[in-house]
This record gives C-alpha cells, structure tokens and sequence, in this order.
C-alpha cells in the first residue's frame, strides 16, 4: 500500500514536472522566433528623423510592448520608426537613423545573450543617438547598466539608460514612462 502511494506521488510529480518544461520550452520559442520580426511605423506627415528600435522580446513580450510604445511616442513626433527583433536582419542594419534604441529584459540581472552579442558586435555611425531601456525583475536588477557599460567599453555613448518596472511579466500599461525615455532622448 504505502509503495502505491509513494508511486502515485512520483508519477503526479513527473506529470507536473513534464508539464513545466513543456511551458518553458514553448514560452523560449515564442520568444525565439518573436525576436526576427520587424515592422516599419510612419508619422502621418512630413518625417523629420529615422529610429530604429531593437529589442529581444524575451518570454513575456514585455521588451517589444515597451518598443512599439516608444515608437507610437515617436511616430508622434514625426519620426518614422523600425521595431526590430534583435535577430532581424534590420536591427543589423543602423545605417541611416538618428536614433537607436536597444532594449532586453532582465534574466539574472543581466540583459539577454542575444542583445550582448548585438551591443557587442554594434557598428555605429557617428552622428548617432543611443538609448537603452530595460524591464527588471527586482529593485537591484538594472540590465540597462550593462548594456550601457558594452556600450560605454567601446568608446560609444549613451545619452539615455533607463530600466522600467520591478516586473519580469511585462511592460507597464503606463504610456507616459515610455514617453518621458522618448523626451530624453530627443533632447
């Protein structure tokens, strides 16, 4: 009797167990795959600058929300906007924009490998504007001081660093956060 007990709680456990990594694994390919799309945002009017935004959506998305809500801020402020996945053949591309913007969620206090390798390998040129955001799993977490330091370590500044939440589950629904990272950008 007690050897059918002891059973049925592993099989329960494995079950469970098996159904935790079947998350997981599903919740890093959505991530995977979301990280090579891009889109193209024009402002309704006469254009005035080029951005383009490059995040790693990591599990939750939150990263390309925070994107798509900057690049709304911007559109505004008449800037035509590329929101590209980091592995994107257009985040490749930072020739002809005035800003740049990297952002990545925060795993391990760190951004994601993906956005280092793309920090790392940035070619940029000279009359460019940078800013890096990240969103943060604790109060002591802050990725974006990391990629500013690659940033930084290889003589390229940053104009703007900013993490946004204590959240790992998403970009706040606060808009105007994203519009004061966009201000600072711009001024």
């Amino acid at each position: 009797m007690f050897r059918v007990i002891i059973l049925n709680i592993l099989i329960i456990v494995g079950i469970i167990l098996a159904i935790i990594v079947l998350v997981a694994v599903v919740a890093y390919l959505i991530g995977f795959y979301g990280s090579y799309g891009s889109e193209t945002i024009k402002p309704d009017g006469k254009i005035t600058g080029k951005a383009l935004i490059v995040y790693d959506p990591g599990l939750t998305g939150g990263t390309k929300t925070a994107a798509l809500y900057m690049a709304e801020d911007l559109k505004s402020k008449d800037y035509e906007v590329k929101v590209a996945g980091v592995r994107s053949s257009d985040a490749a591309n930072v020739s002809g924009y005035d800003i740049l913007i990297v952002g990545s969620p925060t795993y391990g206090a760190n951004p994601t490998g993906p956005i280092k390798s793309y920090l790392n390998g940035l070619k940029l040129p000279e009359d460019i504007t940078i800013g890096v955001y990240s969103l943060a799993g604790s109060n002591t977490q802050d990725s974006n001081l990391v990629m500013a330091q690659i940033l930084k370590d290889k003589s390229i500044q940053v104009k703007i660093s900013m993490k946004f939440g204590n959240s790992a589950f998403g970009a706040s629904g606060d808009k105007n956060q994203y519009s004061n990272f966009v201000s600072q950008i711009l001024a």
